[in-house]
């Protein structure tokens, strides 16, 4: 049957819920979800998550929303020994570590430089360009010597990472990565997934079709 994913398709936190699926073999009945007219608010969406927001599941009457959470729930219902979310407390610990690295800073500084060119077409913020740059050079650093953020096996943090970054490659701003060798190679290893593109190509077609307005 499935897992009813309630989403929109550009979302950088659904999409990181879609990789984690892909990744998990998971199946999910996709439920896209009108944001712009408001259909978060109805009655119908609000039974399935009341903070009104997306992503959101339902699995045989079992829901819940925050992206994060639906991942790590996922795993550990239906992929428990996959390294996606290692049961090992300590290595679970270091994938819980860059998640919040991500929604606290990493995809954080990025959204901050990068949205209001896409949406408000304003020109970059320096102040704001520093700020990702320093972000950049955080998980440049966490990426030496690995192939992926917590070592050499692809977990959750890594769809997080990587749909954050994907902010930045998409236009207007196409980010130059190569003073961060470590950040380039990594993600153009993510790129290089069979799912990538599948999950991530709602945000690109959606950023060229803003740029172009």
């Amino acid at each position: 049957m499935g897992i009813d994913f309630y989403y929109i398709a550009g979302s950088t936190p659904c999409r990181s819920v879609l990789m984690t699926c892909k990744a998990a073999g998971v199946e999910l009945n996709l439920k896209g979800v009108d944001l712009q007219n408001g259909e978060q608010k109805e009655a119908a969406f609000t039974k399935i998550n009341p903070m009104q927001l997306v992503p959101a599941i339902d699995d045989n009457g079992f829901r819940m929303g925050e992206s994060r959470a639906i991942m790590g729930y996922i795993c550990g219902k239906y992929a428990p020994d996959s390294p996606l979310y290692p049961k090992d407390l300590q290595k679970r610990a270091t994938v819980d570590e860059m998640m919040y690295f991500d929604i606290g800073h990493f995809g954080k500084s990025i959204g901050d430089y990068v949205l209001p060119q896409v949406f408000r077409k304003q020109p970059a913020d320096k102040e704001k360009e520093s700020a990702m740059k320093e972000a950049l050079d955080k998980l440049d650093r966490v990426l030496d010597k690995k192939q992926y953020a917590t070592g050499n096996a692809l977990t959750v943090a890594d769809f997080c990472l990587a749909t954050s970054l994907t902010l930045a490659d998409a236009v207007p701003v196409q980010y130059n990565l190569k003073p961060w060798n470590n950040v380039a190679t990594w993600f153009q290893r993510m790129k290089n997934l069979p799912y990538f593109t599948e999950c991530n190509k709602a945000y690109y077609e959606f950023a060229k079709k803003m740029t172009s307005k």
